[in-house]
């Protein structure tokens, strides 16, 4: 049994999160239905015509893939899974014919992008369909570069978070250039681990399940937004960050105990973030807002609710590269709590144009997010408005009703 398809090797080319996302869902919500949408935020950087054309067969072709027995044995192996979950995984199918909708105008190049569907079915999409949308936009799009280069490139930024003390893990799937250069990628983390033995940082692991299998290494990886969101809408929005922490402990009693604190804003999160959930989760997900700040405000929270923030680490994950993983190292180990790195963008699509080294390639900016669970919109705030997910009216309305 093999899979077949031109771009992804496997099903299990993926983040982890979308898994343990999908175990938890099928243990708490099996019925659930879900609506995600496609939002391009930067719109100098559109899909043509022949991008859209191999896009679209790419996403038919995602019906043929399948585990393969040694894939089933070892999602079985992961301690936090059961039987029951790989054979759910064995049998699972992408159905994007009926699940995947999108439409492209070529005279304004609009995309859009929705999957529909159960949940614990259509949670799998998203990050898939960003790597090829980025994919599609590299190969047809902006052409001006190559490949060389890169193993040398990702072995120099490993040894340097290496050296800096950096426990750091590759979190770049959703935005990769194209699987060629994550794979690179990923053999020159690996290698710059070998060569850097004596440092006292970490190369702790990859997002991508498939990588993960295939360089012998963690794969790392909770809860996302769209687990916080989507509770949102099933059980109450005003504590929805405290239902989320207590049904994401019921499923894993305290392993992958991350975390992610800015869904509704942090200062929301922090109002049910008491001792017994500071205890309970070994960190706190920093995804957006200031992280300096971000770092004193959590050694202060852990000292107000009685716990010692030596014994917590925060986990850093937004636009992170080199220089700034290395800075933040610095600041938490001053405030004096533990510090690592999921580092994406700019290790699997860090590339200069090819007619102009000094100009920087720039990568697509790009999200998958839930907009409707069981028929009530979600919303996402953050701690950056950017970020935000919805208009100005449905926000004010999510405020309101938060008190913030």
């Amino acid at each position: 049994m093999t899979s077949k398809h031109e771009v992804f090797p496997s099903i299990l080319d993926n983040d982890l999160y979308k898994f343990t996302m999908q175990y938890a869902v099928l243990q708490h919500y099996k019925d659930a239905q879900a609506v995600f949408q496609f939002t391009n935020r930067d719109k100098d950087l559109q899909l043509n015509a022949a991008a859209v054309s191999w896009l679209d067969k790419q996403i038919k072709d995602m019906a043929n893939l399948e585990l393969t027995v040694d894939e089933r044995n070892y999602i079985a192996s992961f301690d936090y899974f059961d039987e029951s979950y790989a054979d759910y995984l064995q049998k699972f199918r992408y159905r994007p014919d009926e699940q995947v909708k999108y439409k492209f105008d070529p005279e304004s190049r609009e995309f859009e992008l929705e999957v529909t569907g159960v949940w614990h079915e259509t949670i799998l999409y998203e990050v898939p369909l960003l790597a090829l949308i980025s994919e599609a936009y590299f190969k047809f799009v902006d052409r001006d570069w190559n490949h060389d280069g890169q193993y040398e490139k990702a072995v120099e930024k490993g040894v340097q978070l290496l050296e800096n003390g950096c426990k750091f893990s590759e979190f770049g799937t959703r935005r990769r250039r194209d699987f060629k250069t994550h794979d690179i990628v990923m053999h020159g983390l690996k290698d710059a681990a070998a060569k850097a033995q004596n440092a006292t940082g970490l190369f702790s692991g990859t997002s991508n399940v498939y990588l993960a299998k295939k360089y012998d290494t963690n794969a790392i990886g909770t809860v996302a937004h769209e687990f916080f969101m989507a509770i949102s809408a099933l059980e109450g929005v005003e504590h929805a960050n405290r239902c989320t922490l207590e049904r994401w402990y019921e499923t894993y009693k305290g392993a992958l105990g991350i975390a992610l604190t800015d869904t509704f804003t942090t200062g929301v999160f922090l109002r049910d973030f008491d001792h017994d959930l500071a205890e309970k989760y070994a960190a706190v997900r920093q995804d957006s807002g200031d992280p300096v700040e971000f770092i004193q405000l959590m050694v202060n929270h852990y000292k107000s609710v009685g716990v010692d923030p030596k014994s917590k680490f925060i986990v850093f994950s937004d636009a992170l590269d080199v220089p700034r993983a290395i800075k933040l190292q610095k600041a938490a180990q001053e405030a004096g709590i533990g510090a690592s790195f999921g580092i994406g963008t700019s290790l699997t699509n860090d590339y200069t144009k090819l007619s102009d080294p000094s100009q920087k390639s720039t990568p697509m900016n790009m999200v998958i997010k839930m907009k409707y669970c069981n028929g009530k919109r979600v919303i996402k705030l953050s701690d950056d408005v950017l970020k935000y997910s919805a208009s100005d009216d449905l926000v004010s309305e999510l405020k309101q009703k938060l008190g913030i």
